[in-house]
Formats: C-alpha cells, sequence, structure tokens
C-alpha cells in the first residue's frame, strides 16, 4: 500500500497550506480569481513498467531536460504537484546545482508508484522571480563533513548513514530502532483493517505522550510482513510507526531518524558500526589497484578537498576531489561523488578521472565478506554478503550492485571481501551503489532468502527506471 497522494493532501492541511497557495498565486504565474488566469508549467507522466509496487524511487530531470521542452524554465521558484486540477497534491521536491556554477541545474523528489501504476506530474514555475524559494519539509537526508572522525565526510538518510574515509574506504552505521511501548495482540486486527484506531489503542499512545491525528484520514496502515509487521503512518504530523509482533505482544518503535551527531559521543551514541574502521575498503569503497605487484592503494589524502553539493530533505550529495594524484610519474584528476536519498538504504557513487589508467592499474570497489555465506553474480553486476553485525546480534546483508559495461574482473584483494575492477563508461565515468541492511534497524531483512528476494527486486527497479513522458501544454497554459 502506498499514500504518496494521501501523504501530500494531508500536509497541504496543515499549517503551511495558505503559504503554498500563496506560492502557487504569486510565484507559479497564478491569479486571484477574475484576472487573467495563467500557469507556467510543464506536464509529464511517469509510469512504473513493473509488476511490483515502487517506493521512494527518485526522480531527477535536469535543467536542461526541462528547458527543451519550456525554454524559460526556472528553477528558483517552482512548486511539483501530481494529480489534475483542481485536486493536485503537491509533491516535496528540491533543486540542487551539482556543477557548482552558482545555478541550480537539478530537480529531484521521491515518488510512490503502485504496480504499473502511472501518475500525471506538473511541475508549476515562475522565470521572472529572480530569488531562489523553497517551501520546508521534513528532512530525510543529511550530509555533514566531521574532522574529529577522521572522515572526509559523512552521509545519512533517516534509515542509516556512511562513514567516508580518506583513504576510499567507506563505514556503515545502522540506526538502532526506539523501542516505544507494548499492546496486546488484540490489536493486531486493527492493523490489518482499514477502520479508524480505537480508543484503547490510542490510550497507549496517550499514555506515552506521543500525539496522534485525531483525523482518521491522516492515519493510515501499510502491511510490511504479513502477520508479522507493519507501520503506522501519522500523515499529519509526519511520524511513522513500526510495529512488530511476538508470541506475547506487539511492539511500537519510532525511527531515531536523522542522527549523525551521535556518532561524536561514541558511549552514548544510537549508531551502530556494521563494518569495521580499519578495513581499506568497507562496505562500497573504493582504492586503486596495481595489477602486477597485487596491491591495494589508498586514495591520498593530503591535497584532496571536499563539498557538500546538496544537504537537502529529498537528497544530499557529497564530492570529493584529488586534483594532483600521481600514479607511476603521471598527474591524475578524480572526482568522487556519493549520493543518498531519503528512505533508501542504498548510497551511489560517481567516480571520474580526466583520462585512462595506466594499463596496471585499475579502480576496485567491493565489500567485505561477512562470514561464509557470500556470492557473485557477474552476469547480473552483483556483489553479495551475509551475516551478522560485528556483535552476532543482528541478521546484516551487506551488497554491491554495478552495470555490467562497466567490470572488468573479480580482483582478489585480501580474503576477508569480494573485491571487482570496474572500468569508466563512455563518458569516463564509473557508478555503482552499494547498502547495508540490519535487521537491529527499521528495514531489517532476518533472513538470507528475503535478502537474496530483495536483491534481485533492487537489480529489476535499477535496470527498468520509471518512464517519463512529457505532455504537451494544455490549451490556454503557457
Amino acid at each position: 500500500m502506498i499514500y504518496t497522494d494521501e501523504k501530500t493532501q494531508i500536509l497541504t492541511m496543515k499549517c503551511w497550506h495558505w503559504l503554498i497557495l500563496a506560492f502557487l498565486v504569486f510565484f507559479a504565474g497564478c491569479t486571484f480569481p477574475g484576472g487573467k488566469q495563467k500557469t507556467n508549467r510543464i506536464r509529464f507522466t511517469i509510469q512504473n513498467t513493473l509488476a511490483i509496487d515502487r517506493e521512494n524511487v527518485p526522480i531527477v530531470m535536469t535543467l536542461d531536460q526541462l528547458r527543451k521542452v519550456s525554454p524559460d524554465f526556472s528553477l528558483n521558484a517552482y512548486s511539483v504537484v501530481t494529480g489534475k486540477q483542481p485536486q493536485e497534491a503537491m509533491i516535496p521536491a528540491q533543486a540542487d546545482d551539482l556543477n557548482y556554477d552558482g545555478e541550480r541545474d537539478q530537480l529531484v523528489f521521491l515518488l510512490d508508484l503502485e504496480r504499473e501504476q502511472t501518475k500525471e506530474i506538473s511541475i508549476l514555475y515562475d522565470p521572472n522571480v529572480k530569488a531562489t524559494f523553497t517551501l520546508d519539509v521534513k528532512k530525510q537526508t543529511r550530509a555533514g563533513i566531521f574532522p574529529e572522525l577522521d572522515a572526509v565526510a559523512a552521509v545519512e538518510s533517516d534509515l542509516i548513514a556512511y562513514l567516508l574515509k580518506p583513504s576510499g574506504a567507506v563505514v556503515a552505521y545502522g540506526k538502532k530502532r526506539e523501542e516505544l511501548f507494548g499492546v496486546n495482540i488484540m490489536f493486531q486486527s486493527e492493523l490489518e483493517n482499514d477502520v479508524p484506531l480505537s480508543p484503547e489503542f490510542r490510550f497507549h499512545f496517550e499514555n506515552k505522550n506521543i500525539s496522534l491525528s485525531q483525523n482518521p484520514q491522516a492515519i493510515k496502515r501499510e502491511v510490511k510482513k504479513p502477520e508479522q509487521r507493519w507501520v503506522i503512518h501519522d500523515l499529519e504530523n509526519q511520524e511513522d510507526y513500526f510495529v512488530r509482533k511476538t508470541e506475547e505482544q506487539l511492539n511500537l518503535f519510532k525511527s531515531i531518524g536523522l542522527s549523525l551527531n551521535a556518532l561524536l559521543d561514541p558511549e552514548n551514541t544510537t549508531m551502530v558500526m556494521l563494518t569495521p574502521l580499519d578495513e581499506l575498503i568497507g562496505c562500497g569503497g573504493f582504492a586503486l589497484w596495481h595489477r602486477g605487484e597485487n596491491e591495494l592503494i589508498p586514495l591520498p589524502s593530503d591535497e584532496d578537498y571536499v563539498r557538500i553539493l546538496a544537504d537537502g530533505g529529498m537528497r544530499s550529495v557529497v564530492q570529493r576531489i584529488l586534483p594532483s594524484w600521481y600514479i607511476d610519474g603521471e598527474t591524475y584528476h578524480l572526482k568522487s561523488t556519493t549520493f543518498i536519498y531519503g528512505s533508501n538504504l542504498w548510497i551511489e557513487h560517481q567516480i571520474q578521472l580526466d583520462r585512462e589508467l595506466p594499463a596496471d592499474y585499475a579502480i576496485v570497489a567491493g565489500i567485505p565478506k561477512l562470514g561464509e555465506t557470500f556470492g557473485v553474480d557477474e552476469d547480473q553486476g552483483l556483489l553479495w554478503s551475509w551475516g551478522t553485525d560485528p556483535d552476532g546480534t543482528y541478521p546484516l546483508g551487506i551488497a554491491l550492485i554495478y552495470s555490467r559495461t562497466q567490470t572488468s574482473s573479480l580482483v582478489d584483494t585480501d580474503a576477508s571481501r569480494l573485491s571487482i575492477s570496474l572500468n569508466p563508461d563512455s563518458e569516463g565515468r564509473i557508478s555503482y551503489r552499494t547498502f547495508a541492511i540490519w535487521e537491529g534497524g527499521i528495514n531489517g531483512i532476518e533472513t538470507q532468502s528475503e535478502f537474496l528476494q530483495h536483491l534481485q527486486i533492487m537489480i529489476t527497479t535499477i535496470k527498468n527506471r520509471p518512464k517519463i513522458k512529457f505532455l504537451p501544454l494544455e490549451e490556454g497554459k503557457k
């Protein structure tokens, strides 16, 4: 069950309803009744071609792409909505300057799509507004620089965090779920049926000083695992409550949310290190490999610099640049960009060199072996490992997904990791995704078979991105 439209509709009933309305009237070119009705908008559809539900799918559109449709398009003042007038609902979105030239060049938002569903989207904008106009939404990602952690930077979504080390390694951190209270199993029927929550169930929230929306339409339930796991969505207060069933009762939890600062207090942190700090590659990091000497070479860190390209509600982006990387007597320019998206577990790495490496060298990426259970699928571009966290408490799965067109070969860098050398694509870029999924957090997985099924779904969705089709302008509209 997917609730994007309902979330945004409830959001507009909140305090910023009039702010958004003012935005659509003033900034998007609408006028008050009786005036000239004129709206600058770009219309398109987004289609899920798969027979599976897809949640929090990142939709990324470039400024150049949108200006091909409307040459005067601007990301200074815009609003993204779904549906048709007058029942349009707002979708939280952000615009980022990823090429660092002072102009926002990408628009990004997250979209839920049911199986084979098509949604109509519009971007309302005003090309005459020079100042940037943004609306605050619940922040789901963060990026930061933390010298105290001996790290280049750190990125997180509301589900997981990753520490980017100077060597090129990545350390994954799980987020402990916050236990709220337990209730009798008798309330299970209220999680499985679309009925208002009973006063008896609500009492348990009130007893813990947790405020639930009084609007029945704002409380939605989602089955995560039949008979075992559910989510209660409070759309009005923008809060989610996770329910897990044991033999005795239903236990309710809450995500700890964004919490990078907790890493600065190791004795009291709510974060759990999932991969070692001293590993040369870690959870999806990368390094230089010398084929002839079978040597893994960490990235240098004496002359690099880092910039936060985005620190937004939907997406955060960190970029590291090595302007003078000396390899075999030659100087290379390396740019490494790391993306993370809200309510997603994975990060994407994009690595770009200004020219081809010498024949004896390659870029190698990898993941740790968590135990005796791991695998490589070169046909699908997949490395995976299954085991438990370092304390042996909860199941843990780690994977790396790459394009088959970029693969070179498996590399035996160390018996404790899976590594593969990757070749740049036609644009000189290496890109891949990596993630850790931890049962001690909110969106964990209990068994290896569930983990492998999850990987197959991820690979399928990566290969079959939602289709975007631009629509003609409506008559009388600009």
